[in-house]
């Protein structure tokens, strides 16, 4: 397999960019060590490289020794980060903090992923997570007409999603793709319905194996629009 170019290898390297601006840059208004952050970093980065110019298939490369330190490098600087936001009681006060916070949980998210995304079929849209999640609360953005703040959940955790579907309704369940978190009104969004299609009210809430083909189409396009920025 070309590791190199392969979508779920270069959506971990974006995740992993991401993840280190908001270290390196200190976005994150918490107490850390960031020397020795710095240092995790850069081994965090060389571990990647050796997952990506690998050359395995799906199967080895989810083996890799290489594939579980990096997962482990980014599971351990996450946990950290994540006990010092609780220690801290640390609630953003601004959109860049809040954007900040939202994209180094991303990318945690999207590393630690990495080997159960490698055993769904080889497809781009399975570079990022596709899960069911049930609309809990709708409100209106502030300064839009069109757009719709969502709170989610996924049985798991409670996602912020906004869009420009109609006449979305608490109870409603949807397929959405976690993709990078973006800025939208003021408002941090961090996934995306895939398509206005409820799913069936006993759908499984989480990650979805099997999303329907509208659901695949959109997340394949998403995905592949994030590469193509990359490049």
């Amino acid at each position: 397999m070309d590791t190199a170019k392969d979508p779920r290898i270069l959506v971990v390297e974006d995740a992993i960019g991401r993840f280190g601006n908001i270290v390196r840059n200190r976005r994150l208004k918490v107490h850390l060590d960031y020397g020795t952050f710095a240092n995790a970093l850069k081994s965090l980065e060389s571990t990647f490289y050796e997952v990506k110019y690998s050359y395995a298939e799906p199967g080895q490369l989810a083996e890799l020794p290489a594939t579980r330190k990096m997962v482990e490098e980014i599971s351990r600087m996450g946990t950290t980060i994540e006990s010092a936001v609780s220690s801290a009681n640390y609630r953003p006060k601004t959109v860049g903090e809040r954007l900040a916070l939202s994209e180094f949980r991303y990318g945690v998210r999207t590393v630690e992923g990495l080997p159960r995304r490698l055993a769904l079929p080889d497809d781009p849209a399975f570079a990022v997570d596709i899960i069911a999640v049930e609309v809990t609360q709708v409100s209106k953005v502030e300064g839009s007409d069109k757009l719709t703040l969502c709170r989610c959940t996924d049985a798991a955790r409670i996602w912020t999603i906004v869009t420009n579907i109609q006449r979305i309704k608490p109870g409603t369940r949807l397929p959405a793709a976690v993709l990078p978190p973006t800025e939208m009104m003021g408002v941090v969004s961090e996934a995306m319905f895939l398509g206005g299609d409820p799913l069936p009210e006993d759908t499984t809430l989480g990650l979805l194996s099997a999303p329907p083909e509208a659901a695949l189409n959109q997340a394949r396009g998403q995905v592949m629009a994030l590469i193509k920025r990359l490049a």
